[in-house]
């Protein structure tokens, strides 16, 4: 029985070794078998003999559904070697490098570090290089930390830093009837719209007008899955909704990771103090409230806004 990490951490290589590397008739035999009973028991008439924990349980669907989605794919089991989460909206995890993962159903989204090297386990058609994929990972236990985000400096806009250098996603919300303008950003930023709609306009950098009027502004209308690139020091987005939008508009916006001395997410599932300071660009600052991080611009944006927009986006067209 492993006793301390190393040992247990060499019983877990060697328990996945030995499942990924397991005879194709073996596995699938095995895999036949354990789906007949997770089935019998998953019926109504089924008596179970000892109060079934929740991970049994749902490692059991998990299983049984992998099963339906990848027929025949011993893969189906790996939910015996993974933690099962179901995430609320909302909701992250942060997964350090070389940690296997699958996502089974709904809608998500996932920013990684830039990568050149994807290893498959299974629940794909692709080629699987178990030998590498064995020797790659690092057979960490125990669950992820959930994080709920943190304000920043407001609930309209919802932080989630990781304990690395390379990213961190902002969750920003404009309820209806309100303007919100972000502070400025000296590193370049991707945004895309994950629900509802509204505008969003920035000055051009050049002074000049994108209708031949007085209006220095571009603007760009949003609909959810618009995604757009801020490219670095870019004048500040200002986002509106309309009072008559039904529910609020929600974008996610991802660039590197300015707080990487305030992690929402920790580090193998502990806290840990950075040596790394910044000064975030939505803290508060001395400039104005149109460019400043904590005083947004929050005025009602009434219908005659929404129709002189829709007349300045036209003659952007032409």
């Amino acid at each position: 029985m492993a006793q301390d990490e190393e040992s247990k951490h060499f019983a877990l290589r060697e328990l996945f070794s030995s499942f990924m590397n397991c005879d194709p008739e073996v596995s699938s035999e095995q895999l036949r078998i354990m789906l007949e009973r997770l089935r019998q028991e998953a019926s109504a008439a089924y008596r179970h003999p000892h109060d079934e924990p929740p991970w049994e349980r749902k490692a059991a669907r998990a299983i049984l559904r992998l099963s339906q989605q990848f027929p025949g794919d011993p893969g189906a089991m790996a939910p015996l070697f993974l933690n099962y989460l179901l995430i609320a909206p909302g909701e992250s995890f942060f997964m350090a490098a070389n940690e296997p993962h699958a996502y089974v159903a709904g809608e998500i989204i996932e920013c990684m570090a830039q990568s050149d090297n994807v290893v498959r386990a299974g629940l794909t058609g692709k080629f699987k290089d178990v030998d590498n994929l064995v020797n790659m990972l690092s057979y960490t236990m125990g669950g992820p930390y959930i994080d709920a985000g943190a304000p920043s400096p407001t609930e309209a806009i919802l932080r989630y830093t990781p304990p690395v250098p390379e990213f961190e996603v902002m969750i920003i919300t404009v309820q209806p009837g309100e303007r919100l303008t972000l502070p400025d950003l000296d590193v370049p930023a991707i945004f895309c719209t994950i629900e509802g709609a509204g505008f969003a306009s920035t000055s051009l950098q050049d002074g000049s007008s994108a209708n031949g009027g007085d209006d220095t502004s571009q603007y760009s209308k949003l609909t959810q899955g618009r995604s757009f690139y801020l490219p670095p020091s870019a004048p500040p987005l200002r986002l509106m909704v309309g009072l008559s939008q039904r529910g609020p508009m929600k974008i996610a916006l991802a660039h590197k990771n300015l707080h990487l001395d305030k992690p929402t997410s920790p580090l193998n599932g502990m806290h840990h103090e950075s040596d790394v300071t910044a000064e975030s660009p939505y803290s508060v600052t001395t400039r104005s409230p149109t460019h400043s991080g904590d005083e947004y611009i929050n005025t009602v944006v009434s219908s005659d806004d929404l129709t002189q927009l829709n007349a300045k986006l036209q003659k952007q067209a032409f």
